[in-house]
């Protein structure tokens, strides 16, 4: 193995996430819907921390809408955080699998990056298609299973084992912020300190709430 400074091995596995490697997707989390998927509240925090990871490690990031005029725009809390990290620039979509249009398709190439995060719903409808799709590009696919969700428990259950049994990596988004940042000794470790504490806090308050 080659080493580097401080005796930090430079060669990892090809399976975990590299920050100079990968771009997030999110897919299709509006509003009109959104009342209607199970544990929405934990899905939709859970996109909020992959894009404020998305942030601390530049990663580019492409949001998608299916059929806006019916289904309505992005979650407005998400589109906020968009709007402070990476830009809301979504990209309109009436196909399941977002790579049935060719601006997602380009959109993805044009970030040089390949692996692919994939967020947002449903689990078993545009995010599995869309999933077996850019598979099927010869990219690496990570499904953040807690920040992806749909309407039926056995729908999500089902969706996630296709997308592993296909060859996606299946992670949580703490997973994903780990793998990212690598180390303490990296410059984002920091900022994805300070993200965890206010996690930590976030939970705390919710516990004495329940």
């Amino acid at each position: 193995m080659t080493e580097v400074n401080d005796g930090i091995c430079s060669t990892r596995n090809p399976f975990l996430l590299d920050r100079t490697r990968a771009a997030l997707v999110v897919i299709d989390v509006q509003s009109v819907l959104i009342p209607f998927i199970l544990e929405k509240e934990k899905m939709l925090r859970n996109i909020g921390y992959m894009l404020e990871i998305a942030k601390i490690h530049d990663l580019p990031t492409i949001v998608t809408e299916h059929n806006p005029k019916g289904l309505g725009a992005t979650d407005p809390d998400l589109v906020g955080i968009i709007e402070n990290t990476v830009g809301y620039k979504p990209l309109h979509k009436n196909i399941f699998s977002c790579c049935g249009h060719q601006d997602f398709v380009d959109a993805v190439k044009a970030t040089g990056r390949d692996q692919i995060i994939v967020t947002g719903m449903e689990t078993h409808i545009c995010v599995n298609q869309t999933v077996m799709d850019l598979l099927q590009h010869e990219l690496q696919v990570h499904v953040v299973e807690d920040a992806v969700r749909c309407r039926w428990e056995n729908s999500h259950r089902l969706g996630i084992e296709k997308m592993r049994q296909a060859g996606a990596i299946i992670c949580d988004w703490e997973m994903a912020a780990y793998e990212l940042t690598y180390g303490a000794k990296t410059d984002q470790f920091k900022d994805l300190l300070n993200l965890m504490k206010r996690v930590a806090n976030e939970n705390k308050a919710t516990a004495r709430v329940d």
